[in-house]
């Protein structure tokens, strides 16, 4: 019998592909799924980031401490400054930076903190370089220092560099920063009157807006400008004390605050939104802090303690030491 086309049957069903609607949704599924995986990677990455700066500041602590077994006490020469006033020598000579390089126990440079915008050191900038300096720097000179490991984003807390005043009377040590004014770096002799793990040596240095501090911190590298990061935290705070009137008081700690973390932003002069910093201590540990008062660093609020008109920290109360070290008046 014949066969009728309508018998035929086919080899096999041939399909379209995908409608347009159907690419859309796929397009829209895979978008989604990003946007919910992002956030969750961008925590992972910061969190990393935070664990690696906790472990160089750590380092840093750490070389601090072998460079005082090694050097009866002293945790260092001084801070990383070449202003004769200021510090002790010339770069790579005198202060912590030249000591931990020099003596092999730890190279700054090669570990900044990997959240911090600021990549070179404020005592870059021209403004602190070549005023009053121990000697003269060229810009190859400096970048010479720089690849050697001279360089850091962390900020020195003044008690490692300096100790405390020789002379609690404002009038007669009338800056803190001045060597003729400070006892000197600090020893393990001097750390009898505070706890030794609440006693900062170093931290995350606090973030401005570019503008904020006009052109004293900006570091010009290869002809590009660049915001240079603090590198020493201000010292003690003037402060009235019951029978000895003003004295040299608490330290201040606002040039240290968060690099790490997301909250909400902070305006003015801050302008940024970051939440989360961290300090290293005299017995090596480092503390993790949070900027609960969201104004975008570790500052202080006047008030009165036992009679004395001082400053009371507002994250960092109970937790860093800010009294005087070598004498007694002082102890919190």
């Amino acid at each position: 019998m014949p066969h009728h086309l309508d018998q035929v049957q086919p080899r096999g069903i041939h399909r379209a592909g995908f409608t347009l609607i159907e690419l859309l949704v796929v397009i829209a599924v895979i978008a989604l799924l990003i946007s919910l995986l992002l956030p969750g990677l961008g925590a992972a990455r910061e969190s990393g980031r935070l664990v690696k700066c906790a472990s160089n500041q750590r380092q840093l602590a750490l070389a601090g401490l072998s460079h005082a077994q090694d050097h009866k006490g002293a945790y260092c020469t001084g801070p990383f400054d070449n202003r004769v006033e200021r510090g002790y020598g010339s770069f790579e000579e005198k202060g912590w930076m030249a000591d931990f390089i020099n003596g092999g126990y730890a190279n700054p440079g090669s570990i900044l903190c990997p959240s911090s915008p600021a990549r070179y050191s404020n005592r870059y900038a021209a403004h602190r370089i070549d005023n009053a300096q121990y000697r003269q720097y060229s810009e190859t000179e400096i970048m010479n220092l720089i690849e050697r490991g001279f360089n850091t984003n962390y900020c020195q807390s003044w008690y490692m560099a300096y100790t405390g005043m020789k002379s609690n009377n404002p009038a007669v040590a009338p800056v803190a920063e001045d060597i003729s004014s400070v006892i000197g770096p600090l020893n393990e002799k001097s750390l009898t009157k505070a706890p030794i793990s609440m006693v900062p040596l170093f931290g995350d240095g606090a973030m401005y807006a570019g503008a904020a501090n006009g052109t004293e911190d900006i570091v010009t590298i290869n002809g590009q400008q660049y915001n240079g990061a603090k590198s020493l935290t201000d010292g003690p705070m003037q402060q009235m004390l019951p029978g000895r009137g003003r004295v040299w008081g608490r330290q201040s700690y606002n040039r240290w605050g968060p690099v790490h973390g997301k909250s909400s932003y902070v305006g003015g002069l801050i302008g940024h939104d970051r939440v989360i910093g961290q300090i290293a201590f005299a017995d090596g540990h480092v503390a993790t802090f949070r900027d609960e008062k969201r104004d975008g660093k570790f500052e202080a609020t006047p008030v009165q303690m036992g009679g004395t008109v001082t400053i009371q920290y507002d994250e960092l109360e109970g937790k860093v030491y800010g009294g005087w070290l070598t004498q007694a008046g002082i102890d919190w």
